[in-house]
């Protein structure tokens, strides 16, 4: 994405020296220019051009291909590298231009965001500053906490990062080729240094290919961030930089243009954000760029599309198309915040044409004089690399005092509530909504507090980390909270992450001598036979299976195991039919039915949506706990129209009760998202500890109703 494009050798093919003729590539500019605004047109109307984001994977086949032809050219020239002047341009080149905008969308951040996204915000900041970005969001894919984390304003810095890493690892490679040069034959002469580079380069393009498809078929979240299944991409780049611009008739140079081209644009018609990547669907990606690198530009061919690309705006497109990069995603992530609405289409048509206008005073005023400035020092390596601490370390530094002013106020929160809460706790929570209560409930004094606050309300979700020993293995059993012991029920708690939300409550229990348990969940694994949905990792349907077929085998193997079983699950997230998810649910509860032991289904939970921006806690952090009210759900969105297959199941066997606990949730009309005082959502979707533990009391009564409890 960011190499520069200038006059150039004709590069060589492997084993023979560069030839000393140069030439201007006005088509690559070009084709940077389409790739750029491939990326912008899908971040602003990802349903007009779904697959847009492939533009990243053409910058990188792009970069690899220029940065090796510049090594090339200076291993023939000198005979070696130098690292220290070599990534001393790169960060001159980059840089400036992406610290500026790193330090301008941090205190865009503290100005307009609201402080219960700070944290996630200046994490990201911190680790794109440090061009770690790729690997943070890799990290993220996989902690079920942070899987949905809203889009911060540094999120594209992924592709910067993991082209700062190619470009730190790349030239190191080629010195190790070097180094392996001299064991070939003398014979070969100059080649025998090109042989051994492309040979090194290969092996590593190649096994990044297998990784690439290894991981995105296991793990496409990780896959799509991490450096090892990206390397491939400018390893090809880097291959073709070895063979020259495709030789013959002007004609067929034209034709392979214009294949490359259908290529990228039908990828970019045709793939969208279910299309695994980088696996295969990467390969037509690359292939479609490399096409139009090889043929070069038949200037003589009237009908060759190299011409549109070589017309002055898309010169010019290309020409700023790093800083169009950098600018155009933190405008749309931090815009609506700052309006307090959603973007419409005459803004993001204004975010279209400021980006423009900024990425052209960015190039004219910061990365071109920094670029070739002679002054303070500032080509000298040692001068460049102190001044990338320094500003590096400012960057972090603003991250880090903007993380401890949240930290800060967090604390000063939590000390009020507390105090609070030992004169008005007996209304907290679902109390608020207890018709027995009534005469003293809600306490108008709670209104003033939420808890946990919404900056906070990440910690506040039920993870239990230590429980994935316990489903794991040969040795399957179910995560134990409580010891069995005679006459106290032992129940199994089965289901997702949902129901994983639930066992704060159930730990009340426990604590009171109600009931003992264990915990048989999984993320996105409710209890059925159907798989979770298509788009969970195959880790997560895989570790799904392991954990049913586990759990049958138990219930065949010890079928007085537990006195009963309670499930639950996201009802929203299956996309089968009515009917088949009725009868996914019947099909897995045989076992335990036939065995008489008893099965308790709990309707669902409300939840706000399936987007990470659904979180009714950034209505709340923006609103604060005096006008809450206006961040309810609605009962219809959240409850009514979400089809619950354990309703139907229920129906249709015997010892089973189905308990709907949306009372404690939703009014007739409205789901409040604090109730006494209470935060009920740590995300879209999961129930805090915080609520869940006040729902204990009302589980007891159900299940002691059913005739479960004493």
């Amino acid at each position: 994405m960011s190499a520069t494009v200038q006059s150039r050798r004709a590069l060589p093919t492997v084993g023979t020296p560069a030839s000393a003729s140069s030439y201007l590539r006005p088509e690559i500019q070009g084709l940077r220019a389409i790739a750029v605004g491939l990326v912008v047109i899908f971040h602003l109307w990802p349903h007009r051009l779904p697959g847009g984001y492939l533009g990243v994977d053409v910058f990188f086949v792009i970069s690899g291909y220029l940065i090796t032809a510049h090594i090339l050219r200076e291993s023939d020239r000198t005979g070696r590298i130098a690292l220290g002047k070599f990534w001393a341009r790169r960060a001159r080149r980059l840089l400036p231009a992406a610290y500026l905008v790193l330090g301008v969308s941090l205190i865009a951040v503290f100005l307009w965001v609201p402080r219960m996204l700070w944290q996630q915000f200046v994490r990201e900041i911190g680790a794109a500053a440090l061009y770690v970005e790729n690997w943070a969001l890799a990290a993220d894919a996989v902690d079920y906490l942070a899987a949905d984390n809203v889009a911060s304003p540094a999120q594209h810095y992924w592709t910067l990062s993991a082209e700062e890493q190619f470009y730190i690892v790349w030239p190191v490679l080629v010195i190790a080729a070097l180094w392996c040069a001299p064991i070939l034959s003398t014979r070969l002469g100059q080649r025998r240094q090109h042989i051994a580079i492309f040979a090194m380069l290969a092996t590593v393009t190649v096994a990044s290919f297998v990784y690439s498809l290894h991981l995105t078929a296991t793990d496409p979240a990780t896959s799509y961030f991490v450096t090892t299944t990206r390397a491939w991409e400018f390893g090809v780049g880097a291959l073709l930089a070895f063979v020259p611009v495709l030789a013959g008739r002007a004609s067929l140079r034209a034709l392979v243009s214009l294949l490359g081209l259908v290529t990228l644009a039908v990828c970019a018609m045709r793939m969208d954000e279910a299309t695994p990547m980088p696996g295969t669907a990467a390969v037509w990606v690359v292939l479609g760029t490399a096409a139009l690198l090889w043929a070069g530009h038949p200037s003589s061919v009237a009908w060759s599309p190299t011409h549109a690309l070589s017309w002055r705006p898309a010169q010019f497109i290309g020409d700023i198309s790093y800083s169009v990069y950098l600018w155009h995603w933190p405008l749309i992530v931090i815009l609506p915040y700052a309006m307090g609405s959603s973007l419409g289409m005459l803004d993001k048509i204004a975010i279209a044409v400021v980006t423009i206008l900024l990425s052209w005073a960015t190039k004219k005023w910061v990365e071109d004089p920094v670029r070739t400035t002679r002054r303070l020092g500032i080509p000298r390596s040692g001068v460049t690399f102190g001044l990338v601490g320094a500003t590096a370390g400012a960057l972090v530094a603003g991250c880090f005092v903007g993380w401890s002013v949240v930290d800060h106020d967090n604390a000063a929160r939590a000390e009020a509530a507390e105090s609070l809460l030992k004169q008005h706790g007996a209304c907290f929570g679902a109390a608020a909504r207890d018709p027995k209560l009534a005469d003293t409930c809600p306490d108008p004094a709670l209104d003033k507090v939420m808890i946990p606050d919404p900056s906070e309300v990440k910690k506040d979700h039920a993870a239990y980390r230590r429980c994935l020993k316990y489903l794991r293995g040969d040795d399957f059993e179910g995560c134990p909270f409580g010891t069995p012991r005679r006459g106290v029920p032992h129940v199994a708690v089965v289901g997702d992450s949902h129901a994983r939300a639930l066992m704060p409550m159930f730990e009340i229990l426990v604590d009171q001598g109600v009931l003992t348990a264990e915990m048989i969940a999984s993320p996105s694994c409710g209890w059925s036979t159907l798989p979770p949905a298509a788009g969970n990792p195959e880790s997560r349907k895989v570790a799904c299976a392991e954990m049913k077929a586990n759990l049958d085998e138990l219930l065949r193997a010890e079928p007085d195991r537990f006195d009963f079983i309670v499930t639950t699950s996201r009802a929203s997230s299956q996309r089968a039919s009515e009917e088949a998810r009725v009868q996914g649910v019947l099909d897995v509860w045989e076992p335990a039915l036939k065995a008489k032991t008893p099965i308790v289904a709990i309707r669902d939970n409300p939840e706000g949506g399936r987007r990470a921006e659904d979180d009714p806690n950034i209505c709340l952090g923006e609103v604060g706990a005096a006008h809450a009210a206006e961040c309810a759900l609605s009962r219809k969105a959240a409850i009514t129209d979400v089809f619950d297959p354990y309703e139907q199941a229920v129906e249709r066997s015997k010892r089973t009760t189905y308990v709907d606990m949306t009372k404690w949730y939703c009014d007739e009309d409205k789901c409040p998202v604090v109730i006494g005082g209470a935060n009920v959502f740590s995300d879209s979707n999961h129930v805090t500890i915080t609520y869940a533990r006040t729902l204990a009391p009302y589980y007891k009564a159900a299940f002691a109703k059913a005739g479960l409890l004493d």
